[in-house]
């Protein structure tokens, strides 16, 4: 195999798995940053 079609092969793996991983991974709290700079933060209620 040459070196060539080595690095394409291992580089669409990579992102094969990426792309998976991404699909398959459960989403928590929808998707996006989750900085603190939001207006539905749960922590230091006041009450």
């Amino acid at each position: 195999m040459k070196k060539s079609v080595a690095i394409l092969v291992s580089i669409i793996c990579l992102l094969t798995g990426v792309i998976l991983g991404f699909f398959l991974s459960p989403v928590k709290y929808g998707i996006g940053n989750n900085s603190g700079n939001t207006t539905n933060n749960y922590y230091n209620k006041k009450e």
